[in-house]
């Protein structure tokens, strides 16, 4: 049985309750100093010096606790973001997977529908409840329409202007 706490990638179940996780706006991001390589190996070191060394250098035993604190959280979501990068790769693909299918029922629908309100004297009665379905359906159609129309009359004023 797989692990929530400890997922490894194609896990569905990931647990990150432990960890305090933090929003920030897009803007701020820019602002953080970012980690450099060579950070773990400086944690590491400092993590491992014995306290009387850390007295004899000005640094207090709580910054230490703090980095400690600090690095646990990033190991923490380094051990478990290749899970969740996979998991949120899996539900895109499936979406997409899933929206294709959608697309796919929707333009045979939409055929069908038009198909019977072409053939049908009451043709209002039956398209009629299906509209948004039909627009949605013409509307890549429309705007290619409108789009050859713009370029048309654009050559034409070139033409006659020039």
């Amino acid at each position: 049985m797989d692990d929530p706490k400890h997922p490894k990638p194609t896990d569905k179940h990931i647990d990150v309750r432990d960890l305090e996780l933090v929003d920030i706006p897009p803007d701020h991001v820019a602002r953080l100093s970012k980690l450099r390589a060579g950070h773990a190996e400086a944690v590491e070191g400092v993590l491992r010096l014995p306290a009387a060394t850390l007295k004899r250098a000005g640094v207090h035993a709580e910054e230490v606790q703090d980095l400690a604190a600090h690095w646990a959280t990033i190991q923490r979501i380094d051990e478990v973001m290749p899970a969740v990068e996979k998991l949120l790769e899996l539900l895109k693909e499936t979406r997409l997977v899933h929206g294709h299918e959608v697309a796919l029922k929707l333009g045979e629908m939409a055929s069908q529908v038009r198909r019977r309100a072409d053939h049908a004297h009451n043709a209002g009665e039956i398209a009629g409840p299906f509209e948004p379905l039909l627009a949605y359906q013409s509307g890549p159609a429309l705007r290619a329409a409108a789009t050859k129309a713009k370029a048309a009359k654009v050559a034409a004023e070139e033409k006659e202007g020039g």
